[in-house]
């Protein structure tokens, strides 16, 4: 999963050499020379200290990132904002947002992390779906005053030019080039400028049965139900919390693991350091088993908020 502008040039030179030479390919492999020779620009600009590049790369913190899409005006901003206390700028008027930024929304005690990026339009800056293919999660935030369906066709048509397809269920994939298909959830924003519940009941029914995607209803403005977007977005993101002890001491509850859901154990050590997971024998777990502290072996399948004893 290369994520420095480094990392990708070498990742699609060495895609480009072992790639087979032949007609079928010709179209590809000129796809990624041109890939790289935007890289390699990009690079060139940052160690020129020109910004061409720089605000585009956002490196991941928290428990997780996710990517806020939509169409100017559909009030991406104000929702993080509102969701991570952050003062980002916002106006009535389109393309307020020219570059992406980041802010970190509390969860309980994690902190997962919010992009907030420029407008989808018809001419949009490449690195806009680099976002996209890094990212943990998408949210695409639809405004009620508008067209919700014709919007989001928009928005699935510049996707998938870009070869990145969107589903409801299932793990997302990070690849650099080529076909992708990202987890996503749908935000139907500007709840305050509605009054009528078969509207929304439709459109949530028509992207579900559609699309397999769930549709949330909030008002970014007013808070309205920003609190249950929090736990699904942290369901969407399929991970789980773990916490730690040593033996005779009390847990470290600040500070969780973030894991995958369906983590191990051993996971669960591999995770804290390479020589745990060759030296565990076995470990005692408080939360998810029918005893507190039951001995597991190191296949034992993690819960969210387990607590963890690890013996070696």
């Amino acid at each position: 999963n290369a994520k420095t502008i480094e990392e990708k040039i070498h990742a699609l030179k060495k895609m480009l050499a072992i790639m087979p030479k032949h007609k079928g390919t010709d179209k590809l492999q000129a796809e990624i020379r041109a890939k790289i020779s935007k890289l390699q620009e990009e690079l060139e600009n940052q160690k020129k200290g020109k910004k061409s590049g720089a605000h585009w790369y956002i490196k991941k913190e928290g428990a997780g990132q996710v990517l806020l899409l939509g169409l100017p005006n559909s009030g991406k901003t104000t929702l993080v904002n509102t969701l991570c206390n952050t003062n980002f700028e916002t106006a009535d008027y389109p393309f307020t947002t020219q570059h992406p930024h980041a802010g970190m929304m509390d969860f309980e005690d994690i902190k997962i992390q919010l992009i907030d990026t420029p407008p989808i339009k018809d001419d949009n800056d490449y690195k806009i779906f680099e976002l996209v293919r890094n990212a943990d999660l998408i949210a695409i935030v639809l405004s009620l005053d508008s067209e919700p369906i014709n919007d989001f066709n928009f928005i699935q048509e510049k996707l998938s030019e870009r070869n990145i397809t969107l589903k409801g269920s299932g793990a997302g994939d990070y690849e650099l080039f080529g076909p992708v298909t990202k987890r996503a959830i749908l935000i139907l924003n500007k709840l305050d400028l509605t009054k009528d519940a078969q509207y929304l009941k439709d459109l949530e029914n028509h992207f579900k049965g559609k699309f397999g995607l769930i549709a949330f209803p909030l008002s970014a403005l007013y808070g309205t139900g920003t609190e249950e977007l929090k736990q699904e977005i942290f369901k969407e993101l399929e991970i789980i919390r773990v916490y730690t002890k040593e033996p005779g001491k009390p847990p470290v509850l600040a500070d969780p693991l973030i894991l995958k859901k369906g983590s191990t154990v051993l996971d669960a050590a591999r995770e804290i350091h390479k020589d745990f997971e060759q030296k565990l024998k076995y470990a005692k777990v408080w939360g998810s088993t029918k005893f507190e502290g039951q001995r597991v072996e190191r296949d034992y399948k993690l819960q969210d908020k387990d607590i963890v004893e690890f013996h070696i």
